[in-house]
């Protein structure tokens, strides 16, 4: 662990990130701090976040906040830093980040579409929004089968795990 910030090398910019939380009122407070190689803070924003519920949440919550600030800001070479070993380690060994073609990634771009039409940011438990596909497990099904010819596996395998 560094126990002082260092900077990084140009291109790269480091994000700083941490968070606050008052367990009463289920509220977090997002803190993050931008700088480049040569110590100038190139940006930095706070953000109250509602109905949340846990420490690991929040910290989870501040570093997709940081992200996305730094991509607004326009940076494309980025090191995320923050104090939750806890939460850090647990993103590093849970998340992986794959293409796959707007074929395959129908059921959000739908989703997306849908937000145009809403006043409101809308959130759905267990359920796809009205304009949603009708039947979500044939799509999937077709979506496992195309992947199992393409990558030679046992089609009848992948099926039952949908």
């Amino acid at each position: 662990m560094t126990p002082i910030w260092k900077p990084l090398q140009e291109p790269f910019v480091k994000v700083n990130f941490d968070a606050a939380f008052k367990v009463t009122l289920h509220h977090s407070y997002s803190g993050f701090v931008i700088m480049n190689s040569t110590v100038l803070v190139m940006g930095s924003r706070t953000v109250l976040n509602k109905f949340v519920s846990d420490p690991f949440t929040i910290e989870a919550i501040a570093c997709l906040q940081a992200l996305n600030l730094s991509r607004e800001i326009g940076f494309s070479h980025v090191q995320m830093e923050g104090d939750s070993r806890i939460m850090i380690v647990k993103i590093n060994q849970h998340i992986s980040f794959h293409h796959v073609d707007r074929q395959a990634n129908m059921v959000p771009h739908m989703i997306a579409k849908e937000r145009i039409l809403l006043p409101e940011d809308r959130f759905w438990m267990e359920e796809l929004p009205a304009a949603g596909p009708k039947n979500i497990k044939n799509e999937l099904a077709v979506e496992a089968e195309l992947r199992a010819l393409r990558d030679g596996l046992d089609l009848a395998w992948d099926l039952v795990l949908i």
